[in-house]
This record gives structure tokens, sequence and C-alpha cells, in this order.
């Protein structure tokens, strides 16, 4: 088996021979002792590190708060020019913007589900898909969103795409594209990668910043070491790598001779990659069984029909909900996990084919003020509003939503 395939790699179940199944386990095992010592180093050495305080850090910024916090930060117009000013002047690609058009520019963040987009009527609209954690890459993803800007009235000239990653070696698929090929994009499109890309010019806007903008520079400060803390680029890490490296090298038993070390490292990657692999299905088994629970308590609930109860479960994505008939109008609320993203909220999932102009009116106030006294986002096709959940809150959020909105039924009754 070649060992840079890893679609060749065969999961542990039954299908597998006895024999390969015992030293795949062993070297599963091996591969968790090993992480579980480099764990207790890296931990160790980490505590010896001087004491760092970083909100960003604090907050566990994850790929939708790096979407939100460069969308605000790009709110601010000298800094939306100098950064497509930069990009025109350092990608690697053939994109070019007229930072000129820019007057008053809209910029928003996870409406319509794309992570940013800015834009100006009649003139241009910039999609932003935020990789920086590698979220899995989803079906015609960008294809998808190119036709929901052509569908609120931009041309396919007036449409441009940034494509963020977290490094330089980390792409993209052609499938993404959909319908359309990269080279109708050759000008409007740049993959830049934060390492690469976002951090130096990070670093090059805080240069020109003026010490009235002293609240913007602060932010880009915070965001400039959290990336740095990130990327592992400080140099107060030095000692730190130095010291894992040493564990790793004993660990592995790795002698003077260079070219048996790089096969023996390889090795490892390779064990470590296959570990990987089972714990990413593992991650999904769990997913799939924490909704088929939801749903078995979405059985239980007195108010509604069998056919009122839904779950679906896709390589995408999975969702469980109820669908409720207010006077004739049909609409769901219900929860879902959409690669590395949990939400809930009112939708159409179900239970109609359109958005309901009655709905949205009924459930507005709920929209502008649920559960949790904060704004459901709006602008998607597929939901009337929604928000970002975790799976240890999940349900609880599910169920608040769905108390209030039969509250306010109940009550018009």
């Amino acid at each position: 088996m070649d060992n840079n395939n890893t679609h060749e790699i065969p999961f542990l179940n039954n299908s597998c021979p006895n024999g390969m199944v015992e030293d795949k386990k062993r070297k599963f095992l091996l591969s968790k002792t090993l992480l579980d010592k480099f764990s207790d180093i890296y931990e160790y050495e980490l505590n010896k590190l001087p004491y760092r305080l970083n909100l960003l850090d604090d907050l566990k910024t994850n790929e939708n708060a790096h979407s939100k916090f460069l969308i605000r930060l790009l709110k601010y117009q000298p800094a939306l020019i100098n950064f497509l000013t930069f990009i025109n002047c350092n990608n690697k690609h053939l994109f070019y913007f007229d930072v000129d058009v820019i007057i008053k520019p809209i910029l928003t963040y996870e409406k319509m589900r794309i992570d940013g987009l800015i834009k100006e009527n009649n003139k241009y609209a910039i999609i932003i898909e935020n990789k920086i954690h590698n979220a899995g890459e989803q079906e015609h993803q960008i294809g998808r969103y190119i036709e929901k800007c052509r569908s609120i009235g931009f041309k396919i000239e007036q449409i441009f795409v940034l494509y963020l990653t977290k490094t330089k070696k980390d792409n993209h698929s052609q499938q993404t594209w959909g319908k359309y090929e990269l080279e109708e994009f050759e000008t409007r499109y740049s993959k830049l990668s934060y390492k690469s890309d976002i951090l130096p010019w990070l670093e090059s806007y805080l240069k020109v910043l003026s010490p009235k903008e002293e609240l913007i520079k602060s932010a880009v400060v915070q965001y400039i070491d959290h990336l740095k803390h990130f990327f592992n680029k400080k140099e107060i890490y030095s000692n730190m790598n130095t010291e894992l490296q040493k564990f790793l090298s004993t660990e592995l038993d790795l002698s003077t001779e260079k070219v048996e070390n790089i096969d023996v490292v390889k090795n490892k990657i390779y064990q470590v990659n296959e570990l990987t692999e089972q714990l990413k299905e593992l991650e999904k088994t769990s997913k799939s069984e924490l909704f088929k629970e939801w749903k078995n308590n979405i059985d239980e609930l007195p108010d509604f029909d069998e056919t009122d109860k839904f779950i679906q479960q896709k390589a995408s994505f999975t969702k469980t909900g109820v669908i409720i008939n207010y006077k004739g109008n049909r609409f769901s609320v219900l929860i879902e996990n959409n690669f590395n993203s949990t939400y809930f909220g009112f939708g159409r999932h179900h239970a109609s084919d359109i958005l309901d102009s009655g709905v949205n009116e009924f459930l507005k106030p709920l929209i502008e003020k649920e559960a949790l006294n904060e704004a459901l986002n709006e602008g998607d096709p597929m939901w009337y509003g929604w928000k970002y959940t975790t799976f240890n809150e999940g349900y609880n959020d599910f169920q608040n939503l769905l108390k209030l909105v039969l509250e306010k039924i109940n009550s018009r009754n």
C-alpha cells in the first residue's frame, strides 16, 4: 500500500482481516501513547512561558470569530482600502480591484451563509470565504455564493472572490466553483493565507496607523499577537519547540543516520494521519448519535404529530426539529450541524419551498429578541432567523426557542 495515499487506508471494521486489525490497533495505541506524552511535555513547557493576556485567545476564537473580526476591521474604510491595495500589489494571482470605486461599502458577515461580503449596489460584491481552521469544503460552495450575489442584482463581472486559508499550502478543489470556472474570475480571485498574507498585511497596516487611531491600533496589535500565537511564530516559543523536538527524537529513538531518521518520522506521520482519520470517523458517528438522541427527545414532545417531527442526516449536514402549522402557515424550529458549525432557529426546512412573508411577520419579534436576548441572524434563503450554538447547549437553545414560539401561539388562541 502507498503510504501517501490515505484513501487506501482501511478503517477498523469487520471488513479488515484480523491480523491487520490487531496491527493497526497496536500502532494506534503507540501513537496515542506518544500523543499523551507529547501533550504533557507541551503543557509543562507552555507553563514555563511568560504570562500573556490576549482577549482573542480567551474567547476561543473560531473560524466564525475570525471572519467577524476581519469584517469589523474592514468596516473602517481606510483599513478596507489598505487591505485591497495590499492584495492588488502582493497577491500571487492576477487579482485587481479598483479601490477608487469604494464610496459607501456595506460589509456583512454570516449573511446568506457567506463568511464575509463587501458590496455596493450596482458596483461590486467581494465574497470572502474563510478556512483558517481548515473547515470542510462544502459542495459547490463558492459557486453557490456567486449565485446568491447574482440573485441580489450583481453581474458576474462585478463579483470578486477572496479565499482565505491557514497556510499557503492549503487549497480548495475545482468542485467548489460549481458551474463556474476559476478562469472566469482570473482578475477577480485571489487565494490568501493567514500565515503568509493576512498576518504580513496586519503588520504593515499597523505601521501606518496614527495615534488618533489608538483603538483600531490596539485591536490590530491583539489580532497580530493572537495569530502569531496561533502559528507558533514568536521567539518565546523557540525554547519550547527545541524541547519538544528533543522529546520526539528520544521517543522515536532517532539515530545519527539522517536517511533512516527521515523514514522513521515519515512512518510516524503516516500512523498519526491514520489515527486522525479514525478520530474524524468517530466524531461523525458521535454527532450522528447525538442528533438521534435529540430526535428521540423530540418524539416525546406531546404537541406534535409524528409527521411534524423530522431528522435528516447527510454527509454535509445533520438536522432535526419540528414543523409548526400556524393558521395555515408552515415553518420549522430546528437545530442543524454543518461541518464545524452548529446552529438553531426558525426555517422553512421540510415545511415550505419558500420563505413566507406571513410567517416572517409572525416570527419577527422572536427573531429580533429571542430566548438569550440576542437577535437571530437573518438573510439566508432557508432561514427566517438562526444563531450559532454548541453541542453542549444546542438542545437547550432549541427547546427554549420552541417554548417561546408555542407560548406566542397559545397567547393568540
